[in-house]
């Protein structure tokens, strides 16, 4: 009842409101009519005073009078209908007012829902997100399970499927957060502690950071977990300890099931460090295949261009015409590779990130390129440094290592807790043969992460057998 009473108040104001213009008085509209009837007044007496003066003769004078008052008829009778618009019909008004109310009312009654509940502005945009979710929209149904996993922060389920569906659609910080959540819940399940470090290598554009080698160290050593092994021997890789990288990978591989799904993604990357070091896969991987050994092969001497130059020429021409088109990039930098060319397979990468930066999806697909083509793991200086370093001496050159490993060193003084740079500096000083300065570096580093039991452990295994010489 109180609904209905506030809605026909309403109704009856809104009414008035809209009429009373058309009520009330306007009488500043005859100003213009007032002013022109002055003005042919004046003309008439200046008519006057020509005729007195003898300006115009009285026939003239006559026809000018004539013709003012005609104006001043004209603008009389306008006057006269203004006055009878200017009152206009109070009662026709507040009849189409009230017509208009009650239409107006018995529309709403007919077809409204005055005993609705409120629905404020969240449930509104949280019912468009449900919409959006059941027609199919990732990103929607995505948000719904963030939602979800928010209002029930103790939902271990929850956070693992949302870690994964931000995995699917490239948003990989995000994803990480996720694990993180789940894996603070599930402390005692390694699966889950083992793919929270993975996102967290992966929200890092694919680098072992220190912090995920740590927790895969921790899982290595106390649940020998395969993936833990991979990614340990991924960061040796990625310091360019190449060696030791490879004898993770094959110890890895000779513990596993053959079938096992991580088995392919190990022996690429034995094939890669290879390659990249110009080691005979055939000694690593006794049982490698043709092509194995066809793609291991560092020097194009060794065997025909797998492409021809044309080949390449026709691709490039396409692609720089229509450069939207990844794959066709991805191709490029493998005939490239094939063709014992390196430095082109990496622009052609590089060109096709530029091209698509906007594009998680599309990015990681050139990043797995990257990988599978074995052009991530040996990121050197690119053809115009290599040519600068060629044309210096020998003793320019051991001076520009000097000053490097110089300032490695130096900056670890101001930021002790790089354990990244610990390990870095320490095999700087073994492969330069200064073991003296190699164990002091380790043993300052011992010092510094004395109380952190992992990266002690971390730093033992990657640096420890280089001072131990």
């Amino acid at each position: 009842m109180m609904f209905w009473i506030v809605i026909t108040t309403t109704a009856i104001a809104a009414g008035f409101w809209i009429a009373w213009p058309f009520l009330r008085a306007k009488p500043g509209e005859l100003s213009g009519v007032d002013g022109a009837l002055s003005i042919y007044r004046d003309q008439m007496k200046e008519v006057d005073r020509d005729r007195a003066s003898g300006l115009i003769s009285a026939t003239e004078a006559e026809a000018a009078t004539l013709e003012i008052e005609r104006r001043a008829l004209h603008v009389s009778r306008q006057n006269e209908r203004a006055l009878v618009a200017s009152r206009g019909a109070p009662m026709a008004t507040l009849g189409l007012t009230a017509v208009t109310a009650i239409l107006g009312l018995a529309l709403y009654a007919g077809l409204g829902a005055p005993g609705a509940p409120d629905q404020p502005l969240a449930a509104r945009a949280d019912d468009i997100l449900h919409q959006k979710a059941e027609a199919g929209d990732l990103r929607s149904s995505i948000q719904l399970l963030a939602q979800k996993a928010e209002q029930d922060p103790e939902n271990l389920d929850a956070w693992v499927l949302l870690a994964q569906s931000y995995a699917v659609i490239g948003e990989y910080a995000k994803s990480r957060d996720a694990y993180g959540k789940a894996a603070s819940l599930a402390t005692d399940q390694p699966e889950i502690q083992s793919a929270y470090a993975e996102a967290i290598v992966s929200a890092n554009n694919d680098v072992v950071s220190a912090e995920a080698r740590e927790l895969f160290l921790q899982l290595a050593q106390d649940f020998n977990d395969p993936r833990a092994h991979y990614y340990l021997s991924l960061a040796k890789a990625q310091a360019q300890d190449y060696q030791g990288a490879l004898v993770g990978w094959v110890t890895l591989l000779d513990s596993s099931d053959p079938s096992a799904p991580w088995v392919p993604l190990v022996r690429r990357d034995i094939v890669d460090v290879a390659r990249t070091i110009g080691a005979d896969l055939r000694q690593i991987l006794p049982d490698a295949t043709p092509a194995e050994i066809k793609a291991a092969q560092n020097n194009v001497a060794s065997g025909p261009a797998l492409s021809s130059a044309a080949d390449i020429a026709n691709l490039a021409n396409r692609l720089a015409k229509t450069p939207r088109d990844f794959k066709g990039w991805i191709e490029l930098a493998r005939l490239y590779v094939d063709s014992n060319d390196p430095d082109a397979a990496r622009d052609a990468l590089n060109t096709a990130r530029v091209e698509y930066a906007n594009a998680p999806f599309v990015s990681r697909k050139i990043d797995e390129a990257e990988q599978a083509l074995g052009l991530a793991l040996n990121k050197g200086p690119d053809a115009a440094a290599v040519a600068a370093m060629s044309e210096l001496s020998q003793g320019e050159r051991d001076q520009m290592i000097d000053d490097m490993v110089a300032g490695l060193a130096d900056r670890l003084q101001d930021d002790p807790m790089d354990l990244d740079g610990w390990v870095m500096l320490v095999r700087s000083y073994a492969t330069l043969g200064r073991d003296e300065q190699a164990k002091q570096a380790y043993k300052t580093a011992l010092t510094v992460f004395e109380t952190d039991t992992v990266s002690l452990a971390t730093l033992k295994e990657a640096a420890g057998q280089l001072v131990q010489r």
